[in-house]
């Protein structure tokens, strides 16, 4: 059956032949994980302006075109010593192919005809307050474990060593927290964290390469 989306006219139809990407890759560029490159999301200046401004709210598709269509502001000078009359200028059709991309990989979503953000982004106050906020939790978590260390050595006694008993603990509670966060609304259905759905990929892709490689 002919797939009939608004993403198949921009879709490559033909055969592609690669060789198989290493684990220790990375999957997008076939660079090693260790050579440091800016994401495809951020490498090209539309689709930076782009993010950049769904970040401070919504927009209309003639918003976000006003916004990428600008003037350099002067750093050392004031407006009134130097006015820049450079403008950088893309059309129309640019900044529908970067939504389309953006769109296609999850990343912006359209509703009502405004474009907005599918995951969030930060500022840099916001970091710092949720950073606070972790530290708080993670003495807590330190201060129930304390009380509990007694009654956790003597149920898992036989075991000898119990440090690995704490990295599971730690492990399990979260997963259950996430449950518990989820089924009190303070959750998405849908995980909306992109970094971490690109790390269990690398992660899942690893152990599939180990399986296949030494267990056979």
């Amino acid at each position: 059956m002919k797939e009939n989306t608004k993403y198949h006219n921009y879709r490559f139809l033909g055969k592609i032949q690669v060789d198989e990407i290493q684990p220790w890759f990375d999957f997008a560029s076939a660079k090693p994980w260790d050579e440091s490159e800016t994401p495809w999301v951020l490498d090209n200046r539309v689709r930076r302006e782009i993010l950049i401004s769904l970040a401070e709210g919504a927009k209309t598709f003639e918003e976000l075109y006003s916004v990428i269509n600008f003037s350099p502001k002067p750093l050392i000078i004031s407006k009134d010593e130097y006015e820049c009359k450079v403008e950088y200028q893309w059309t129309k059709e640019t900044l529908e192919n970067h939504l389309l991309s953006l769109e296609w990989y999850n990343l912006i979503k359209k509703d009502n005809g405004r474009y907005e953000l599918a995951f969030p982004i930060l500022k840099y106050h916001e970091i710092q307050q949720i950073e606070n906020f972790t530290v708080k939790f993670a003495e807590n978590w330190l201060k129930v474990i304390t009380e509990a260390k007694t009654e956790i050595t003597k149920n898992f006694e036989a075991l000898g060593d119990k440090t690995f008993i704490y990295e599971f603990l730690v492990e399990k509670s979260v997963e259950k927290l996430y449950e518990l966060l989820k089924d009190a609304d303070f959750l998405p259905d849908k995980s909306n964290l992109q970094i971490t759905w690109a790390e269990q990929l690398r992660e899942i892709k690893f152990e599939e390469w180990v399986q296949k490689i030494f267990n056979n």
